[in-house]
């Protein structure tokens, strides 16, 4: 005949355990409570700082700085030539590229749409305010000029990386 199964009994006296507290406790009167307000999706981007930019895209932000502080002359592309129209540009402390690599960032302006070029100058190389660049480009508010530079250097990422110009996925020293 087979024996039945019967649960594990522990032998000796049981030992009371130690109390823990549960979500269903009431919380404890010493510690004032903490309300954490739920983010929407598009709440992220509104605890930025207004320029702050995506760290995937730092790499080709700095690389349009060096661009910028690149002295251009003009001979290769004249209408790439430094033009300086409101004031020190952005950048005037970024160290300068090289010669491969100002080519490279020459040639994707160069052949880039009429909007991205503009917006490139604009930020890049005009020293412009990004109220002054708002007007320019047409925009009627701030931060859509903000919005566009995110859109701009997305594309131009892309762009650099097909042409060879190797970017780094994440800047480091940010």
């Amino acid at each position: 005949m087979a024996r039945k199964p019967h649960p594990y009994v522990m032998g000796g006296r049981p030992r009371p355990t130690a109390r823990r507290s549960t979500s269903v406790d009431r919380p404890d009167a010493r510690i004032a409570p903490v309300d954490v307000p739920r983010l929407t999706p598009e709440q992220p981007h509104a605890l930025e700082p207004p320029g702050a930019i995506d760290p995937r895209l730092r790499s080709t932000d700095r690389t349009f700085q060096r661009w910028a502080s690149t002295p251009g002359s003009g001979s290769v592309l004249p209408q790439l030539a430094r033009v300086c129209l409101g004031g020190p540009a952005r950048a005037a402390h970024a160290p300068a590229l090289n010669d491969r690599e100002a080519d490279l960032v020459d040639e994707a302006v160069r052949t880039a749409d009429p909007p991205e070029q503009r917006f490139v100058f604009a930020w890049y190389r005009s020293g412009a305010t990004v109220t002054e660049i708002a007007q320019l480009l047409g925009m009627r508010r701030r931060q859509s000029v903000y919005e566009e530079r995110r859109l701009v250097l997305a594309y131009f990422r892309g762009r650099l990386t097909q042409m060879g110009l190797p970017l780094p996925a994440w800047n480091v020293d940010a």
